[in-house]
């Protein structure tokens, strides 16, 4: 009996091999299909082109954001006490492919003049997807915690992170090719868009139904829902938490005025749509790009020190969007300027600049978190700024109203206020770094001060 138990748990070890490959590939295609449908840039001007309204805009990055993070709630307290994860990931995963299925038959049967219906069918669909993808999180995350070997993860984890921007890389050739002057009219060039997202999402579920759970590995220790609701007031307590909650809360209210830059493109840059693929592209890059500043801010100044110039870098993309109207309508820039790719290549960098924004925020966010929270607390501190976030998700209906009610310069000089904010916010936030002299350099020092009580009262 002992021996049977033996071989079990090496076949298991034995699958975690494999497990690498397999999770790099699903994350891979799982990237591929998230970039393809991007909210704040894809799927904005999908509705843009179905409603005259900014306010039913904004509310596609409100639903996703909101409905991902709320998902996260009931998948925490029902796949954690099971013993096998991976079965609710596989199911997750399926319905979210379903729903992109569903999107694009709606779209292929789309006819002229039933944009309404087609609208009412997107948000269906979309919550479904929003909540299934907050959903699999859960489930997934334990299935890597128990299914990669620890010697393993920093490679898994790394090559990931890079054949995941890789695959965001194409998806922006991909929507180029279907969003241009020669690809389909829409809804059919959409209609593709969601059927591509459906395939990658399929191989997705694929490869996470291949993975090897092992049953005799325990997954890492939570804490229970009771526990974690018991150290919610001593949460709120802290003030290195309320600082940083502070912060995080205006970031993410800062982009408000995001979902509505490609609209703003279209409208009143006159920028066609073959662009929106050139934009995600300059997300992608900025985020891939930006890995080397952010490792070098991170050594120097700490998490602390990318978290601020994070939200420094944040104010570009609505500084650029306002000034951009006026330099286009210049007398000097009419002059001297021909080529018509001028013009959308300085409003790439503003999406350039969100890339490099969220590349630092989602390497520093939880990071610094964890070490501002108490081991106790830190399941605590994350489910307070996960409801504060998905309350901060709304912002972009705000934005919408704002442009409704007034015009665009108004969306943008209040997110700029409010990043400003953010920034002078991002000062208050506690230090945790921990600032360390190179060995030749601290050696030297330690041979200049003098060692004994006689040699410093020595002249």
């Amino acid at each position: 009996m002992v021996g049977a138990e033996i071989r079990r748990y090496a076949s298991d070890r034995r699958g975690q091999a494999l497990n690498v490959f397999l999770g790099i590939a699903g994350g891979a295609l799982g990237s591929l299909a998230e970039t393809l449908l991007l909210p704040t840039i894809v799927l904005t001007f999908f509705v843009g082109q179905l409603t005259d309204s900014y306010v039913v805009v904004g509310l596609v990055p409100a639903v996703g954001v909101g409905c991902w993070l709320l998902a996260r709630i009931p998948a925490t307290i029902f796949v954690a006490p099971q013993r096998r994860k991976l079965p609710w990931a596989i199911g997750a995963a399926l319905v979210r492919a379903a729903s992109t299925a569903l999107l694009a038959a709606v779209c292929f049967r789309a006819t002229e003049g039933a944009e309404p219906q087609l609208l009412r069918s997107f948000f269906i669909c979309y919550v479904a997807y929003s909540l299934a993808s907050g959903f699999t999180g859960v489930p997934i995350a334990y299935v890597v915690a128990k299914a990669i070997p620890h010697d393993a993860r920093p490679f898994f984890f790394r090559q990931r992170t890079v054949w995941s921007g890789v695959m965001g890389l194409v998806a922006g050739l991909v929507l180029v090719q279907l969003l241009g002057e020669a690809g389909p009219r829409f809804p059919r060039d959409y209609a593709l868009l969601f059927l591509a997202a459906t395939v990658c999402q399929t191989a997705t579920a694929f490869f996470i139904a291949t993975l090897r759970e092992p049953i005799r590995i325990s997954d890492s220790q939570r804490g229970s829902l009771n526990s974690v609701l018991g150290s919610l007031p001593q949460a709120i307590a802290d003030a290195n938490f309320r600082r940083f909650l502070s912060f995080r809360v205006l970031f993410a209210v800062a982009s408000l005025s995001d979902p509505f830059l490609v609209i703003f493109a279209a409208s009143e840059l006159a920028l066609p749509a073959s662009y929106v693929g050139a934009y995600v592209m300059a997300l992608v890059g900025g985020m891939l790009a930006s890995s080397p500043l952010w490792l070098s801010v991170e050594r120097r100044s700490g998490y602390r020190g990318v978290l601020q110039l994070s939200a420094l870098i944040r104010l570009v993309a609505p500084l650029l969007a306002l000034m951009l109207p006026f330099l286009a309508q210049s007398d000097f820039y009419q002059e001297n300027v021909t080529s018509d790719t001028v013009l959308p290549v300085l409003f790439s960098l503003a999406f350039v600049a969100i890339g490099v924004s969220l590349g630092g925020q989602s390497r520093a966010s939880t990071t610094y978190l964890s070490e501002i929270a108490p081991g106790r607390r830190r399941e605590s501190f994350g489910s307070i700024t996960n409801g504060a976030l998905a309350v901060s998700a709304m912002a972009p209906l705000l934005g919408g109203w704002i442009v409704e009610r007034r015009d665009y310069p108004a969306l943008f000089i209040a997110a700029i206020l409010i990043g400003l904010l953010a920034v002078f916010v991002s000062g208050a936030l506690t230090d945790t770094h921990v600032r360390t002299r190179p060995t030749a350099t601290a050696w030297r020092l330690r041979r200049a001060m003098p060692s004994t009580t006689a040699d410093r009262r020595r002249p």
